[in-house]
């Protein structure tokens, strides 16, 4: 029975430190990238308002990377420069201290940013792609050190209750401390998984997608390479130019990739629709294959057809070797 006891408490102890270390550390931080939303919203909206400001997408990148520094967050955990537009849009939209006239100017203005921004690509820097991944490395190390730390604090808690108990130690106490060790690592990685599914995810502003869109194409890249495939990068058809164009069994097959890994904005899925139809009617495309990270949230029966397929990455090799 002390053995269970040991083993709960433990457990709960590690569970305590956990909750207590992400509330101060990532949580904090979290409540600091709300506010810092916050603050751009507010800002861009009297400007609009009261100074008949028209939005800039440069201007939003510099006042978000200023809010970034002044809120202490990096500007990737901040929403991007198309969510901060959406935003806008939708709290003119929404407000009846404006009147009809301005609201409907207002959401002009933001709709000729939109359109300026779907015309002038971004080119990542190197020095953009290093950053970006140096986060998401240190993320995941903080967050694994913080799960490795409750643990063992809760394994040494066990152990010491079972020294008070007895009032002498005994090599008996490990077994029960390993157990509070190994249960703990499970129930916190749970419990991260578990906050992780009821996030809400922001999208990436425009250099962060075209990063993570460049990483995904030198991932599809080195998987053709290693299975021998004969493909071009990015050949011009007449106008359209797909990610890959690969050669086999005498059939050319288009490559699309989107580094998508849930719930897509629709205007973003019918321009891929519309792309992916206009790569197939090429006299000099077989078939065409929308590549996606995951599948989930992608709604593939609008998009899939006789001569189009949507597949994870995963599922890409088999799937050439298939079409062809």
């Amino acid at each position: 029975m002390d053995g269970y006891i040991q083993t709960a408490l433990g457990i709960i102890v590690s569970l305590v430190l956990f909750v207590i270390g992400y509330r101060q550390t990532i949580g904090a931080k979290k409540e600091r990238s709300k506010n810092a939303n916050s603050s751009i919203m507010r800002t861009i909206m009297r400007r609009m308002v009261l100074e008949d400001y028209s939005p800039i997408y440069k201007d939003i990148a510099r006042l978000v990377e200023g809010k970034a520094r002044e809120f202490q967050v990096s500007p990737n955990d901040l929403l991007s420069e198309e969510q901060i537009l959406n935003s806008l849009y939708t709290e003119v939209f929404d407000s009846d201290l404006i009147s009809p006239s301005q609201r409907i100017e207002i959401e002009s203005r933001i709709n000729a940013v939109f359109e300026v921004i779907e015309r002038e690509p971004i080119k990542p820097s190197f020095s953009e792609f290093q950053q970006l991944r140096q986060e998401k490395e240190r993320r995941k190390e903080s967050l694994t050190a913080m799960v490795l730390s409750a643990s063992l604090l809760g394994a040494l808690s066990s152990t010491m209750y079972s020294f008070y108990e007895s009032k002498s130690f005994q090599l008996d106490f490990l077994l029960p401390a390993l157990g509070v060790l190994v249960g703990s690592i499970a129930v916190l990685t749970a419990l991260t998984m578990y906050r992780r599914s009821k996030e809400v995810e922001s999208l990436p502003s425009r250099v962060t997608s075209r990063i993570l869109a460049s990483e995904f194409e030198s991932d599809i890249a080195k998987i053709l390479v290693k299975n021998r495939f004969k493909f071009v990068i990015e050949p011009n058809l007449d106008g359209v130019r797909p990610d890959f164009l690969v050669s086999t069994n005498g059939k050319q097959i288009a490559i699309e990739a989107k580094s998508w890994q849930g719930p897509v904005p629709l205007h973003h899925l019918r321009r891929t629709i519309d792309y992916l139809h206009r790569l197939v009617s090429n006299s000099e495309v077989d078939r065409a294959i929308l590549v996606t990270r995951k599948k989930d949230g992608i709604p593939t029966g609008s998009i899939e057809d006789e001569n189009v397929s949507v597949v994870s990455i995963n599922e890409l090799v088999s799937k050439l070797k298939e079409a062809a």
